[in-house]
């Protein structure tokens, strides 16, 4: 209430004036410095990186007309900032573990290993990429789930970025057993891919003799296909190489499919 009090009694109409038009056009002064540089920038950094910059305009703005305000009023901020100093110094040891991951999220903002929408693999997380923030990774699993990463966790493990490229390969094993015509079945795969229409034709069917397993001959297949159609791909190629083969009358061994 005294520094109220003392505020009230110190100022004039004209004075308040002042400070209000000082105010006024300070704020819009950093208002445009702010839309001229995400206008510069547009096109030239991600939308995240820009949204980490509309909040540290937003916050700077923020401090800077505060002690505009108090220092036109004839507060003396330099006992304030020395303690703000202190103070600083004092929660940058007690917050190292948010300082390391403001670090981390600058790393991942100027490497990019992903973006907002991609779909990433992280320990035992799987999901859209939902925001890139200063001290964490905001994640949707497909389970509908909300997950929140820190930046430094992100930066010491492994991170699969399902969608980065436009296609993918889904791998798959089978084995034929020796008693069957080897040559055979291997035409049958082929057959089988090229009527799939979740299987791309180019780049073309990667097929392999793995090796000679005791069940049978091991065979390695890769199909390529475009990412949002993974789980429709994987459900009829496998359905329909079973469908074939019992057509064919090519038995197969129990566990004879599985995914690479």
């Amino acid at each position: 209430m005294d520094i109220v009090n003392t505020v009230w009694n110190s100022l004039d109409f004209l004075k308040l004036l002042q400070i209000v038009l000082l105010l006024l056009v300070l704020g819009l002064g950093l208002r445009l410095l702010q839309f001229l540089t995400l206008r510069l920038s547009k096109g030239r950094v991600s939308e995240q990186t820009q949204m980490l910059l509309r909040k540290a305009f937003h916050w700077t703005t923020l401090v800077v007309l505060i002690m505009v305000f108090f220092s036109s009023l004839g507060f003396d901020l330099s006992a304030v900032l020395g303690a703000a100093g202190i103070a600083g110094i004092a929660i940058g040891f007690a917050a190292q573990t948010s300082i390391s991951n403001v670090i981390s999220g600058l790393f991942l903002l100027s490497e990019k290993p992903f973006s907002v929408g991609d779909v990433i693999n992280t320990g035992e997380v799987n999901g859209v990429v939902l925001s890139i923030d200063t001290l964490s990774v905001k994640v949707r699993t497909f389970d509908n789930t909300f997950v929140r990463i820190p930046n430094e966790s992100l930066i010491k493990s492994n991170v699969v970025n399902v969608t980065r490229f436009p296609i993918r390969r889904l791998d798959l094993v089978v084995t034929i057993p020796y008693s069957e015509n080897l040559a055979r079945a291997l035409e049958v795969i082929k057959e089988v891919v090229v009527v799939n229409k979740y299987a791309l034709a180019n780049p073309e069917l990667f097929l392999l003799v793995k090796r000679f397993a005791p069940a049978g001959t091991e065979v390695s297949l890769g199909v390529w296909f475009e990412p949002s159609d993974m789980t429709n791909l994987k459900n009829t190629l496998v359905v329909q190489l079973l469908e074939r083969f019992r057509t064919e009358n090519i038995e197969l061994p129990k566990s004879s499919l599985y995914q690479a």
